[in-house]
C-alpha cells in the first residue's frame, strides 16, 4: 500500500484550476476555451481528480 503525502503546492493549484474553469463554466460565458471546456466539462472534473490523487500517492508530482 503507498504511503500517502500532502501533494506538492503546484499540484494542488493545478487540480484547483481546472475544478474552477469547470465550474466557472456552469454559470459563466469563457472566451476563447469556453466551447472546449464546455464540451469535455466532465473530463476536467476527472483529470483534476487523477491529478490530486496522483500527487497525494507520489512523491514526485
Amino acid at each position: 500500500m503507498p504511503t500517502l503525502s500532502a501533494p506538492r503546492l503546484l499540484t494542488f493549484l493545478v487540480s484547483v484550476a481546472l475544478i474552477g474553469v469547470a465550474i466557472a463554466s456552469l454559470y459563466t460565458r469563457i472566451p476563447m476555451v469556453g466551447r472546449t471546456v464546455v464540451a469535455h466539462r466532465q473530463w476536467f472534473f476527472i483529470g483534476a481528480y487523477i491529478l490530486l490523487a496522483l500527487g497525494v500517492t507520489t512523491r514526485s508530482l
